[in-house]
């Protein structure tokens, strides 16, 4: 950016292709959920893609874990703030680079038909934050033709089988967190829903303002080529 660089929570410039599971974005139409300040979004469209990014509605900000006891609403009135920083560098970035990426604003967990059919659906670090993540990908699924990006943190204690593990408990109120995933549960998912010939990677992403790597995964997922 002109005023030089900002230092976010994730640091993705290192290798975004692999982040999104090194598919050719190339004349391709994705349809990206919860593209935050839209590094990736702008990423994909530089990669040859047509991107239409979804946001819900500010009157909604995701799915809070809803511990006894807590102050949800002064929650959401602070966070509030902190989403429209977020949305604003969208905004600041997209004038910057001259973009062309769509922006929508509606419920992900049923996104309407007006939206549009897209060739890929990417959810990248979203899926954690969802209440109920099989409905996420069901939504997307109705409107994507052929390749589903999935990449979450990578829990190597949770074994090979296609689990999610309840992240909340009464020790940490973290309200923003519900699930850790292994790459076979999005594997089964998505294969339920016709996304069968899939593939996994795994890699580490950095964290600089906690100074550290995080292990990472991605599952690409796609329908078979018609007969």
């Amino acid at each position: 950016m002109p005023e030089g660089e900002v230092q976010g929570i994730w640091d993705l410039r290192a290798q975004p292709h692999q982040y999104l599971g090194g598919i050719d974005f190339a004349g391709r139409s994705v349809l990206e959920i919860g593209p935050a300040s839209g590094y990736l979004s702008f990423w994909m469209e530089q990669a040859g893609a047509r991107v239409t990014c979804l946001e819900p509605p500010m009157s909604h900000l995701w799915d809070v874990v809803p511990f006894e006891g807590f102050d949800i609403a002064d929650w959401r009135e602070k966070f509030l703030v902190e989403i429209e920083g977020v949305r604003n560098s969208f905004w600041y970035a997209h004038s910057a680079l001259g973009s062309q990426v769509r922006m929508i604003e509606t419920d992900p967990y049923a996104i309407p038909p007006e939206a549009g059919q897209f060739d890929v659906g990417v959810l990248t670090a979203v899926l954690l934050h969802c209440r109920n993540p099989f409905d996420m990908l069901q939504s997307l699924s109705r409107r994507v033709s052929r390749t589903i990006v999935v990449t979450e943190e990578y829990n190597p204690a949770l074994g090979p089988a296609a689990a999610c593990m309840f992240q909340p408990h009464r020790g940490v109120q973290q309200v923003d967190t519900w699930w850790q995933f292994t790459p076979q549960f999005f594997v089964s998912a998505l294969g339920l829903l016709g996304f069968t010939q899939a593939r996994v990677a795994l890699h580490t992403q950095g964290q600089p303002a906690a100074g550290r790597d995080v292990s990472m995964f991605t599952v690409v997922c796609e329908r078979p080529e018609p007969a």
